[in-house]
């Protein structure tokens, strides 16, 4: 029986941070990124192209799929097929305080994951930080 609630301990843990979990559906805040020394919000730089962008909703399953929604975002439909098309296959795992976005052969990211109150913060090592609010 120890073993058990052991193994249920380390399962529930691989899927949360501070007792907070990914899995939900998200609206993206920002998403900053440095070039040549330079801090920009290229999420902001998207809104001003496209504003339907706002009304894309992030989804990440317990079952480890990690999806992007435009259906219902207003976005002209070449840009819904071509956006949820990248995100189709994309996985999500957690490890420890790290989330790895990407395929399931292994390529992709990972980025430190933190939540405060309603938000989600993915910091990468190479100084990218996404913030999600949970809605």
């Amino acid at each position: 029986m120890k073993n058990l609630t052991f193994l249920f301990l380390m399962v529930s843990g691989a899927f949360t941070v501070s007792g907070q979990s990914p899995v939900g559906n998200w609206k993206m805040l920002s998403h900053l990124a440095t070039y040549d020394g330079k801090t920009f919000d290229s999420h902001a730089a998207l809104l001003n192209q496209r504003p339907c962008a706002s009304k894309i909703v992030y989804r990440i399953t317990s079952d480890g799929n990690y999806r992007l929604d435009a259906s219902s975002s207003g976005c002209d439909a070449s840009y819904v097929n071509i956006q949820q098309r990248l995100y189709s296959k994309n996985v999500w795992k957690i490890d420890g305080s790290k989330i790895f976005i990407g395929g399931k052969e292994g390529i992709g990211h990972t980025y430190t994951l933190t939540f405060s109150g309603d938000k989600m913060i993915w910091k990468s090592e190479y100084g990218d930080v996404i913030t999600y609010q949970n809605l």
